[in-house]
């Protein structure tokens, strides 16, 4: 077998993966200018931020597969373009309907790097070597997410909000640049094909496997209990609670930074203790989180460290499994690699969208809808993952 091919800098790839994240959140200071500017209310101009959540979930499940047929550097180089010229746009824009066109292209677009900036790891090292460096990915676009809405509200306030759209393009222009010298091609056994029969096959291939879903709902579980919190822990904060809304900022930095720490321990320890022990000791903590929220709810108190700390050691444990879940799931067939890692993006995002949808519906006078939510993904991804061990044993017995 021939040797695997050589990793790129590791910080052109850390840099194709956060530039989608790092876009999502920008808009959010930018609500009230965006309405006033196009002479709409604060609801209309939300929806920027759902345009660009339709985008990231739809664009994934192209650009998996495009890298799997022509591979990761043209790929890559074309969803970086693409993304530079929507940027533009954005700041340019003239109407809202624009502007939400425009920000589903450029969510669409910065998926590219997202996807690809996994399959690349994967293309490179073994699974534990994966998920240790998909440990430090993570912990980058943590980060990137956390800082992105201060920076984008520095900016507005020095030069408008069309700033921030500039700001992402001039980016994207480094990225591309940085991306078109040093990023080496890594998928060079390439599928043939790539109608929509080879589509269909490709993606039949991973939903018919059970190692592929376990690994991608377990991921997606864990990623619907953040989605929950952060759609639902502002509700209780503001209307529950009585607070003022900036509280839930300064609160969520201790849950990020439960995240961010979990996701570094995964880069430090996954070669080292191995992905199998690693999603155990994660989801063990997951579960006495969501045991934690529970017995909260049970004795009445809520409070903001109440709500707030058993969320962070949810996080913290989700941190810890999760790049070893997105690597097993790479890993199952990974000959399609790319077409993985865009498929288990799509499932995140899609679970998490209808996870804050049916949460929106369902929020009372009490926190029990949240924590219901929480907890409960938290235990279905933990299910997910004993399911593919129940398999496995039966497989073994001849069940």
């Amino acid at each position: 077998m021939s040797a695997p091919p050589r990793l790129p800098p590791f910080w052109i790839v850390i840099a194709i993966t956060v530039l989608g994240p790092f876009s999502l959140h920008v808009v959010i200071p930018a609500m009230q200018p965006i309405a006033a500017g196009f002479g709409t209310d604060s609801a209309a101009a939300q929806t920027t931020l759902t345009a660009y959540l339709i985008g990231i979930a739809g664009g994934q499940l192209v650009y998996g597969p495009l890298s799997d047929r022509f591979g990761r550097r043209p790929i890559v180089l074309l969803g970086m373009s693409a993304y530079l010229v929507a940027s533009l746009g954005c700041a340019l824009a003239q109407s809202l309907d624009a502007l939400l066109a425009l920000r589903l292209l450029q969510g669409a677009t910065g998926s590219a790097g997202q996807v690809l900036g996994r399959a690349i790891i994967r293309d490179c090292v073994p699974r534990d070597r994966a998920a240790s460096l998909l440990g430090y990915a993570t912990m980058a676009m943590s980060c990137c997410a956390s800082v992105s809405p201060l920076l984008a509200a520095i900016v507005q306030d020095l030069a408008g909000w069309r700033a921030t759209f500039f700001g992402l393009a001039a980016a994207a222009a480094f990225v591309l640049v940085s991306a078109w010298i040093g990023l080496r091609e890594t998928k060079f056994d390439r599928l043939e094909g790539l109608g929509p029969a080879r589509l269909a096959g490709t993606y039949l291939l991973l939903l018919g496997s059970p190692a592929f879903l376990a690994y991608a709902l377990a991921t997606a579980f864990a990623n619907a209990a953040w989605y929950a919190f952060v759609a639902g822990a502002p509700y209780v904060m503001v209307e529950l609670l009585g607070l003022p809304p900036i509280a839930y900022g300064k609160y969520v930095l201790i849950v990020l930074a439960g995240y961010i720490v979990g996701n570094f321990l995964a880069g430090r320890l996954s070669v080292r203790m191995g992905g199998a022990r690693m999603i155990a000791i994660g989801q063990g903590l997951a579960i006495l989180g969501a045991g934690w929220q529970v017995a909260m709810l049970a004795a009445d108190t809520l409070s903001p460290l109440g709500l707030f700390l058993p969320m962070t050691l949810i996080v913290f444990a989700s941190g810890l499994f999760l790049p070893n879940t997105n690597a097993g799931a790479l890993s199952v067939h990974p000959q399609v690699a790319g077409s993985a890692a865009g498929l288990t993006g799509f499932l995140q995002m899609s679970l998490g969208a209808a996870t804050t949808v049916a949460l929106a519906s369902w929020m009372t006078t009490s926190e029990a809808p949240l924590v219901a939510v929480t907890a409960g993904s938290s235990v279905l991804s933990a299910l997910s993952l004993l399911l593919l061990r129940w398999r496995r044993t039966a497989t073994t017995d001849g069940s």
